[in-house]
């Protein structure tokens, strides 16, 4: 215990200690980047609070139907938590280098697993934990809880919470590494995603937004009590369905009846951190083994492949020079595992997501008013939003940084860098561009062409803003000594980047809240004011997308010229 202590205790302070000399540069970038995430956080508590009051007040959802939109939140949010981890371990338990000393140390297999776990969870949650804070300030508000409620909700409900998607992210890792060497890498990995994937339509299934509203205001005006007794019995082993009752029973005064649920969270999150455990003692140094088992079998397979699609020996239409710089684009991507992974898993949930919006006529046509329209379609594009800011961010912000500590010879070399980026940009954008192009249309087609139209033209400003701002801020915290692109995404500047992001998303809403409210109060009678409201927001976006393009990418280039 003492051994594992001390590792603790300095990889908390290398975590803590400020980076080279101290300068007024440096001071002026701590200053300025704690204020962001102050503003942020007050912007979260307003958010949340005016959020809270508008469903109550004006929407009138009542207390049950609040506490189940939580619900649904905290499922995304957990799968986020979970499936992150699986992907940032990967990373981090097999191919950093500390691993590989730490395994030369008399330490066992347990405590290196448990320090790199800890690592990856406290490193990759800080701006999560941020936001979830600011949220519960918010509610806490808004119900007139007492101020300590914060704290204990933190403590015993949300972080137990992500801890068990956490350690369930890291037992899948061990389990899929485990059995590649008997079964086969492919065949796991198509088994765990079949098994993610019926985890996540059975949650649909059971747990349909729909037909729970219909039930409960079947109740109307008494929508305030519990109706558990409306939901599927699956749905209630779920830990976001415990969080979510136990906010419920606390908001109303019954802090009793939340007891059950802390202790549940409590429980369970021990149970999941032993089980991984003891898996780590039985089972790390053999996945790693086999880690580095797949690692020289790649190798061997790609030498006796001979030339692959992407060689340098294959003629394209392109012209020389710029053929090189995107054949090494592609080649660098897809020889990185931690690329092609991660952008596998975020395809797979983009298809779950496709598939579970294919009722979205439904839920707006059973919608109770106006506002509950407004809402449900804001709810749906602001998530379209949230995947292409997540791709941006994931594939965008590490742009830069990944030219790795070999930049010297790209800087040396007769070659244009401003080209060279421009052209890895524009790679990376046109494949999120098609993506959020597709999502958008499927959210959209079975409303009018012309809202079709003109939420296509809005969702391609979007992402021109978000991978410009993603560029910019990446180069701006350029690290060149960080090969992992995982932990690049998960740095300071990439939290900051995230922030301005949920900021952007807030300023989406105000913008399109009053047109949209407008266009389905003026749905049947087909009139052209409504369309203009929506036109005059898509130039305003337009205008903001060409502003912070030209500020983003021009200091992007800039920056990175000042930094060589």
């Amino acid at each position: 215990m003492s051994l594992l202590i001390h590792i603790l205790k300095f990889k908390l302070l290398t975590f803590i200690k400020v980076q080279g000399d101290i300068n007024v540069k440096s001071a002026v970038k701590q200053i300025s980047s704690s204020i962001v995430y102050i503003l942020f956080a007050v912007g979260i508590f307003f958010f949340t609070r005016n959020i809270v009051t508008y469903l109550m007040e004006d929407v009138r959802i009542g207390m049950f139907l609040l506490h189940r939109f939580i619900f649904v939140v905290l499922f995304i949010f957990f799968m986020t938590v979970n499936i992150g981890n699986i992907v940032v371990s990967y990373s981090t338990f097999f191919k950093t280098r500390e691993v590989g000393f730490l395994l030369t140390m008399p330490i066992s297999f347990a405590k290196i697993f448990l320090i790199k776990f800890l690592d990856n969870f406290f490193y990759s949650s800080s701006t999560l934990l941020l936001m979830v804070t600011a949220a519960l300030a918010g509610y806490t508000s808004y119900f007139g809880l007492p101020w300590y409620f914060i704290p204990f909700a933190v403590v015993f409900l949300i972080l137990p919470f992500m801890f068990i998607a956490g350690t369930l992210g890291a037992i899948t890792l061990l389990v899929i590494m485990r059995f590649a060497a008997t079964f086969g890498i492919k065949k796991v990995l198509v088994t765990i995603a079949s098994v993610y994937g019926a985890t996540i339509i059975l949650f649909y299934i059971f747990s349909s937004p729909v037909q729970l509203v219909t039930k409960v205001f079947a109740y109307f005006p008494n929508i305030d009590n519990y109706f558990g007794f409306l939901e599927s019995p699956a749905i209630k082993l779920l830990p976001n369905h415990w969080v979510a009752d136990a906010l419920y029973w606390i908001s109303s005064g019954k802090f009793t009846a939340a007891g059950w649920y802390v202790y549940l969270l409590i429980l369970v999150s021990i149970l999941f951190f032993l089980f991984a455990l003891y898996l780590a003692k039985k089972w790390f140094y053999k996945t790693w083994l086999v880690f580095l088992n797949l690692s020289s079998e790649l190798s061997v397979k790609k030498k006796s492949n001979g030339k692959s699609v992407f060689s340098f020996e294959k003629k394209s239409s392109l012209m020389p020079r710029r053929e090189a710089l995107v054949k090494r684009e592609l080649l660098l991507f897809i020889r990185e595992p931690s690329q092609w992974t991660h952008f596998i898993v975020m395809l797979f949930l983009i298809t779950i997501f496709i598939v579970s919006i294919s009722s979205i006529d439904v839920m707006i046509l059973n919608a109770y008013n106006i506002y509950l329209k407004t809402l449900i379609y804001l709810i749906i594009y602001l998530f379209n939003v949230f995947l292409i800011a997540s791709m941006a961010l994931r594939f965008i912000f590490p742009l830069v940084s990944l030219e790795g500590e070999t930049i010297w010879k790209i800087r040396s070399a007769p070659l244009d860098y401003k080209k060279l980026m421009l052209t890895r940009l524009f790679i990376y954008f046109s494949v999120i561009f098609v993506i959020g192009q597709l999502l958008n249309f499927v959210s959209n087609y079975q409303f009018s062409i012309m809202l079709t139209l003109i939420s296509q033209l809005n969702t391609a400003f979007v992402t021109i803003t978000l991978v410009s701002l993603n560029f910019g801020m990446g180069a701006a915290y350029a690290n060149y000594k960080e090969k992992n692109p995982i932990r690049v995404a998960s740095s300071q500047g990439a939290s900051l980047t995230f922030l301005f992001t949920i900021i952007y998303l807030v300023f989406l809403i105000v913008l399109l809240f009053a047109p949209l409210s407008n266009y389905f109060y003026e749905f049947d009678k087909s009139s052209l004011a409504s369309l203009s409201q929506l036109i005059y927001t898509s130039l305003i976006l337009g205008t903001f997308a060409l502003i912070v393009s030209y500020l983003s990418i021009s200091k992007g280039v800039r920056h990175f010229l000042k930094d060589i």
